[in-house]
């Protein structure tokens, strides 16, 4: 095994406990009639659809605004993109340590359901983006659900290979294991499942790899 694909949000990227005080000044800022908790469960829901697409952010904004009845505009979008690469992360020092040892071993790529260049800016802000031979999004790629991205993040490489890490089944892991891909899934919130070897903390990796 040669090359580890990671996710990004709640593998290695963890949101700090105050993150709905951001949520909150953006929303007050354009009086969008959500609360915090509401906006991010729409978002995620986002993230949830569109399955087989590279995302424009002209086609989120549409798809915001039908959700909202807002005028969910690309300035908006960029502000609220702003915001969110300015809320805290949770022990960014722990996944330092762990990514500058696996780089030492292995190519390191990142693939996310999100914007490629915040991704890169919120990576940037803590040294993590350094540790990246490549970092992929929505924007460049379709979601992690489509045969075609995993073919396109293989290329002609041997699947043996790679290994996908990620927190959710359906979404990160369950195309890549189909494909006879290796998997870990980073089972934080302790979910019973017996299908996927599992890590409950990143530091793990280090053990098993």
């Amino acid at each position: 095994m040669k090359k580890i694909v990671f996710d990004l949000d709640n593998v290695l990227l963890f949101l700090s406990s105050d993150w709905d005080s951001f949520y909150q000044e953006f929303i007050d800022k354009y009086n969008i009639q959500v609360n915090p908790k509401e906006l991010y469960n729409l978002i995620d829901d986002f993230g949830k659809s569109n399955k087989e697409i590279v995302v424009t952010d002209e086609f989120f904004c549409k798809w915001m605004s039908e959700k909202l009845s807002f005028n969910f505009t690309e300035n908006i979008l960029s502000d609220y993109l702003n915001y969110y690469a300015s809320i805290p992360l949770l022990n960014t020092d722990k996944v330092y340590e762990v990514l500058k040892e696996l780089s030492n071993n292995y190519e390191l790529i990142a693939y996310s359901d999100w914007w490629t260049l915040n991704q890169i800016k919120r990576l940037k802000k803590y040294n993590l983006d350094q540790f990246f031979k490549k970092i992929y999004g929505f924007d460049i790629l379709p979601k992690k659900t489509s045969y075609t991205a995993i073919k396109t993040i293989i290329k002609n490489e041997k699947i043996e290979d790679f290994i996908f890490i990620g927190d959710n089944i359906e979404l990160d892991l369950s195309i890549p294991k189909s494909m006879g891909i290796n998997t870990i899934f980073f089972n934080y919130k302790k979910i019973e499942q017996t299908e996927y070897e599992e890590i409950s903390d990143i530091q793990e990796l280090l053990k098993i790899l």
